[in-house]
């Protein structure tokens, strides 16, 4: 037997091994396939190599190209990423390729597998970055980043959903909105049966307060007809702060350029037109006063009560690197200083299911219970909220699939007085599905 032939066996036997570990995949199937065709690899290579003793003034400088080329074509697979999902592309990663899926062989393996290394190979995230980079810098005025656009006119980096305020509802408009109010309608009832009082805050689009040099913004916000519906043939309270937001804007930015949230003001806003509202119906409940917290401002962001100051969520789905931030973060916002955050009692809550819900206690609030569930935007809404009240809790929903059913054990455990509904535009059709038990919407629309 000739020694390559041993040393390709060897080497198709380690291949073996560790691609087997790496996939964590020990199916039989698998282990033949990818044995074969390792050592059909190394064999050839091995022979490959050998001609070089063979051919006459054969230059070594070729056996070092291929061996560094071979090693360089390692390196991708040397440091596989484990994660579940991508935090710069703000997306899930394609799970592990099976080649043997239900006893059968999985006839998209190739296609799968191609997909679980393109997402996962060693300085991927190095390479995402260089490639944000240089298209910023070639074109002068604006640039395509995925699903972000960066306008550097105006330093703005926007998804192009928040534009919009608003998925546009497509097929069946009057249809879907019908439904989005029998659904509303069916959650004010069932809150009436546990004499809860409802209220629903939505958050305007992001682009209402920005100058952007883009003609799209003439458009009208299909979120505006929706809201403007639902306000008239519900009669539910149903707040949408975009007047009030305007007219701060003009003090001080209600939204970050280079992240979809609304801003420490922003929330203000919206927490004082729905503190007003209730105060309505319960006059007892008091408003935190914004002269009673002191100022200050910091060009970065911050997104969520407990953060830290960053360089914001949707420029960190740009794929830019940090050092390219100093040219997009030219903006001041302004935060609050409260006082009162000392007495402020942060609870183990009985009701918590994701990392941010949580429920807080504060002495001197208001003795009716709040219940708040919403979108991310209600984490700056939380910066003011439970001042308001002694007890309250907020459940946060990133409504990719909102399910109300699931909240009645914290409706009937919990026992609040207020719910309030918070959510931003582009959510507004997830209401399609808030009883998906009794409802399909691809089966039916």
């Amino acid at each position: 037997m000739k020694k390559r032939t041993i040393l390709s066996f060897i080497i198709a036997i380690g291949g073996t091994v560790g691609a087997v570990y790496a996939l964590r995949n020990q199916s039989i199937l698998l282990l033949i396939s990818i044995f074969i065709l390792s050592f059909l690899i190394a064999y050839k290579l091995t022979d490959y190599i050998a001609d070089f003793k063979t051919v006459k003034h054969q230059s070594r400088i070729d056996i070092a190209f291929l061996l560094i080329f071979c090693i360089l074509l390692c390196i991708p697979a040397s440091n596989i990423s484990k994660a579940k999902k991508s935090k710069a592309e703000n997306r899930y990663l394609a799970k592990r390729a099976v080649f043997v899926k239900d006893s059968k062989i999985n006839l998209n393996f190739g296609k799968e597998f191609n997909e679980w290394f393109n997402d996962r190979f060693y300085l991927r995230r190095y390479l995402i970055n260089a490639n944000s980079t240089l298209t910023c810098m070639i074109n002068s005025r604006s640039c395509q980043i995925g699903d972000i656009t960066y306008n550097k006119k105006y330093n703005l980096v926007y998804r192009n959903y928040n534009f919009w305020g608003m998925n546009d509802l497509g097929r069946n408009k009057a249809k879907k909105i019908e439904i989005i109010k029998e659904n509303l309608n069916k959650i004010s009832k069932i809150c009436k049966d546990r004499s809860i009082k409802l209220y629903i805050l939505i958050v305007p689009r992001q682009c209402d307060y920005f100058e952007i040099d883009d003609n799209r913004k003439n458009i009208q916000n299909p979120a505006d007809e929706v809201v403007d519906y639902l306000i008239n043939n519900t009669g539910l309270k149903i707040l949408y702060p975009k007047k009030e937001m305007t007219k701060a804007n003009k003090e001080t930015p209600v939204f970050f350029k280079t992240d979809h949230h609304w801003t420490k003001k922003g929330a203000y806003v919206g927490y004082n037109v729905i503190v007003n509202e209730i105060q309505k119906d319960f006059p007892d409940v008091p408003l935190l006063a914004e002269k009673d917290m002191t100022t200050y401002y910091d060009k970065r962001v911050r997104e969520w009560w407990d953060q830290i100051f960053n360089e914001g969520q949707s420029y960190k789905h740009s794929g830019l690197p940090k050092f390219y931030a100093k040219k997009v973060l030219d903006t001041p916002y302004l935060y609050y200083n409260n006082p009162l955050k000392k007495d402020l009692v942060i609870l183990d809550s009985e009701y918590k299911q994701y990392k941010h819900d949580e429920a807080f206690y504060y002495k001197n609030g208001s003795r009716k219970k709040l219940l708040v569930i919403g979108d991310s935007f209600g984490c700056n809404l939380f910066e003011f909220m439970p001042y308001s009240f002694e007890n309250s809790i907020y459940l946060y929903n990133n409504p990719r699939k909102f399910d109300f059913e699931k909240y009645y054990s914290v409706l009937d455990g919990y026992k609040p007085d207020i719910l309030v509904l918070l959510f931003y535009t582009p959510n507004i059709p997830k209401f399609i599905q808030l009883f998906p038990n009794e409802y399909n919407l691809e089966e039916n629309l």
